[in-house]
């Protein structure tokens, strides 16, 4: 093994590192869980250390010097080794456990409804899924794979193509009940809910229909919160189908009208470049691919 040689405080090569690849004190500290003023103090003491400036001024913002440029490349690079070691010894440690990312929608419509499925065939298995809308650095924070909504192209992550998705109107029994819909033009005495990333507009275009995306009412962050609103007999959903199908299947949604919109994005099943799966790793993929096969047959 090699002698490493005398090093600076690795707290403070971290500051620095994460400072220097998102290009923001503020980010850096708000990856850490720390004060911007600590994150500062960090640098402030590398650079004493090291008798170098790292960062100059460019307006309001920070630049990297031909110093800090170095210690910035040489910095990622070591740390982020470091955090595959790390996950490497994790998962053998824990072969039985698997950390899981991916949208809060698709988290809670469509993977918890299906997930005591996995458990059947691996009763020994713990799963922690992390649902958010961040694209994560993996091997920072642990992470095994991700389900991933959109073209497939993510930087130093796989992707395979798990299914393909469209988009669809939805809404409870008792609000059909209360609202006569015939056709598309009756949405216009409707409560239409809108969610974060979705038109209307398109959809309305589809059905022929010349309108523009409405602008009042609810407006929801993500897809799960719309249709459990919908289910409760509040309004019409548009969403996608792969997040609305249990609760077709269950009957407490009803998909309004024939029409259907293809989406162009994608579901990708996505795992760090050069990764060596685990054999629960491994499982739960195939797993994840004939539930998504049955979901589009």
């Amino acid at each position: 093994m090699k002698t490493p040689g005398k090093l600076p405080s690795l707290p403070a090569l971290r500051a620095f590192e994460a400072a220097a690849r998102l290009g923001s004190v503020t980010a850096a500290a708000d990856e850490l869980c720390v004060t911007h003023s600590a994150v500062s103090q960090q640098i402030k003491q590398l650079e004493g250390a090291l008798g170098v400036k790292l960062f100059g001024r460019s307006g309001r913002g920070v630049r990297l010097t031909a110093a800090g440029q170095e210690l910035a490349l040489g910095a990622n690079d070591a740390l982020a080794a470091l955090a595959e070691s790390v996950a490497r010894v994790r998962r053998r440690a824990n072969p039985n456990r698997l950390t899981i990312t991916t949208l809060p929608s698709f988290a809670a419509r469509w993977l918890t409804p299906r997930i005591s499925r996995f458990f059947e065939q691996e009763p020994g298995a713990e799963i922690n899924i992390l649902s958010t809308s961040s694209l994560l650095d993996y091997a920072r924070e642990g992470v095994d794979a991700g389900i991933r909504f959109g073209s497939g192209q993510y930087e130093e992550l796989d992707a395979e193509l798990l299914m393909g998705d469209e988009m669809l109107v939805v809404a409870s029994p008792a609000y059909l009940a209360a609202n006569a819909i015939g056709t598309p033009a009756d949405l216009a005495r409707c409560t239409l809910l809108r969610t974060q990333g979705e038109l209307w507009a398109q959809w309305f275009a589809h059905a022929g229909l010349p309108w523009p995306e409405p602008e009042t009412g609810l407006f929801f962050s993500d897809f799960a919160l719309a249709l459990s609103w919908a289910e409760n007999g509040h309004g019409v959903a548009l969403t996608r189908r792969s997040l609305a199908d249990e609760a077709l299947r269950q009957g407490s949604l009803v998909q309004l009208f024939a029409l259907s919109v293809p989406d162009e994005r994608r579901y990708w099943f996505v795992t760090p470049k050069g990764s060596a799966p685990t054999p629960l790793l491994e499982r739960f993929k195939a797993w994840m691919f004939r539930e998504a096969g049955a979901e589009n047959t």
